[in-house]
């Protein structure tokens, strides 16, 4: 609750790092000043805190998808990928040409998948664009207008 607190309260509380230097003096006179400031640090000592990632939900929706996407090829590439047989009674009746049949329209849709995961962030990394040359074109407006409104006559 001290002003120094007060005053580092973002770094000490942050998403950061912060190091800590305690200066101590050995001169008897400043015995108070000392004890204070070894308090202090030893109180500073025990704040924890956890670090985050500053990112926006959008660019954390793209990150995830283009991770999917990785994912999804790397399971592709290893030659199907994760397709995993469960035997149920009566299979025994279903024959290799209908298994092999189920597999590739597994595969087909799992393509599927991975192109429109592939679309939707072509669509978000489209939407970013044009909010930025809206932005761009908005600001250049606003110059326009404060540049050429300056003194007119009447």
């Amino acid at each position: 609750d001290s002003v120094l607190t007060k005053l580092l309260k973002n770094a000490l509380g942050g998403n950061s790092k912060t190091i800590m230097i305690a200066a101590l003096s050995p001169a008897d006179i400043n015995y108070e000043e000392t004890l204070g400031t070894l308090r202090f640090a030893d109180r500073a000592k025990s704040i924890k805190t956890t670090a985050i990632i500053n990112e926006s939900p959008t660019e954390k929706l793209i990150r995830e998808l283009r991770e999917e996407n990785e994912r999804l090829l790397k399971q592709l590439q290893a030659g199907g990928g994760g397709v995993v047989a469960i035997q149920q009674p009566g299979d025994e009746n279903v024959s290799a040409a209908e298994k092999e049949r189920l597999k590739q329209e597994f595969e087909q849709q799992r393509q599927e998948e991975i192109e429109r995961t592939k679309r939707e962030m072509e669509e978000m990394e489209k939407n970013w664009q044009q909010r930025l040359q809206e932005t761009q074109q908005q600001y250049a407006e606003q110059q326009k207008q404060t540049g050429g409104g300056g003194a007119q006559a009447a």
